[in-house]
């Protein structure tokens, strides 16, 4: 477990990942492509179909077979009594050594393919891939409970809050919906999705831009396809939001609901849950320093005796945070969940607040300020506003 935490991208590791996905997704491309395009010998017997090259085309480097270079021939088929056609056949399925040659081909209605043994996948391959699948999947859930068994660690504060001023005091009406509502901390807001859509958007039409002014048609191709998955990136993108996956068990989650208000992170069975009857006070403390905001969610019960009827509470009482270079003391007589919120989904638990509880809600922001500092802070106290 883990405080709090708000750091700077680490723009270095971005830049890292997005290479390295660009190479994975261009290097399983161009493998697909090689694979197809390899073949055997033609096949012995009295062919169906015959084929003579008319032309040749060098594509490259970048076609329907990703990075690399392949031949695309043109040829004319005849089949039987048919009437001779033109057909354009696939990556290397002719090359400029067949000029010359009555080419043996199969297929029908303008789809021809050479009549070659095709070379067979070795039956080790496939057990490779899912070996390194399979790898790959318990290398990932290692590193997952790797990271939610982190011991927690108490940094001692190096700054204060002071000058704690109420945004949003407690209402006094509403509430009493009944159900529940899951919110995810790390929850996407509308100006950040489009953020990171947008530029994948703007990839898209720049490659259909490009695809417009190449000549080559299979470069033309392979950019129009680019081009798509940029597009779409609306709608695959939303399978990466917080909100697609909060029910994965590689998620947190805090449930507000008409009984109380809960918390769970399901890889290391981390969870805690109090009755209303058992909550003084829900508050957000919003801090911003140098361009970065945190945001932390404190649940006050009603008395510290809780804390010794519950002892799941305790790796979350009274813990601090950190916002960059600097840590943050924690909240007196609060149990503080261990994550950073994001803009919308505080704006999420507002609203859940505001069906259920709105009494109990309340939010604050606070400044820093050195240790070493004279003045004394000012404290927040639990109903005032």
């Amino acid at each position: 477990m883990t405080v709090p935490t708000v750091r700077r991208p680490g723009w270095r590791r971005i830049a890292l990942f997005t290479v390295l996905g660009l190479w994975f997704t261009i290097g399983s491309w161009t493998a697909v492509a090689r694979i197809h395009s390899i073949h055997g010998p033609d096949r012995q017997g009295t062919p169906s179909a015959v084929a003579r090259i008319e032309s040749c085309d060098r594509i490259g480097p970048l076609s329907r077979g990703g990075i690399g270079y392949y031949w695309v021939c043109l040829a004319v088929v005849t089949a039987g009594d048919e009437k001779p056609q033109a057909v354009r056949f696939d990556l290397n399925e002719l090359t400029p050594d067949d000029a010359g040659k009555a080419v043996p081909v199969v297929g029908s209605e303008g789809k021809y393919q050479r009549s070659a043994e095709r070379l067979k996948m070795p039956s080790w391959v496939p057990i490779v891939v899912v070996g390194l699948l399979v790898l790959l999947c318990v290398a990932g859930r290692q590193r997952s409970k790797r990271r939610w068994r982190r011991a927690m660690v108490r940094h001692p504060a190096d700054v204060r809050l002071s000058s704690p001023v109420c945004v949003l005091p407690a209402a006094t009406g509403g509430g009493g919906a009944s159900g529940r509502r899951v919110i995810s901390p790390g929850e996407w807001s509308r100006r950040k999705y489009w953020r990171i859509a947008g530029p994948l958007v703007g990839a898209g039409v720049l490659a259909a831009i490009t695809a417009t002014l190449v000549s080559d048609p299979e470069g033309r191709r392979a950019l129009f396809v680019l081009a798509a998955f940029g597009f779409s990136a609306p709608l695959w993108l939303i399978a990466c939001t917080p909100r697609w996956y909060r029910t994965s068990s590689k998620a947190a989650h805090l449930f507000v609901s008409d009984t109380g208000i809960g918390w769970e992170r399901l890889p290391r069975d981390e969870h805690f849950g109090l009755n209303w009857d058992e909550i003084a006070e829900v508050r957000v403390l919003t801090v911003a320093c140098d361009g970065l905001v945190l945001r932390v969610v404190d649940v006050f019960p009603i008395a510290e005796s809780v804390l010794g009827q519950r002892p799941e509470l305790r790796p979350f009482w009274e813990v601090g945070a950190i916002l960059g270079p600097h840590r943050l003391p924690g909240e007196r007589g609060a149990v503080r969940l261990p994550h950073a919120f994001s803009e919308a989904a505080v704006r999420d638990l507002r609203a859940a607040m505001a069906a259920f509880r709105p009494e109990r809600y309340r939010e604050f922001t606070a400044e820093l300020e050195p240790v070493g500092n004279e003045a004394p802070p000012t404290p927040i106290t639990r109903g005032a506003t």
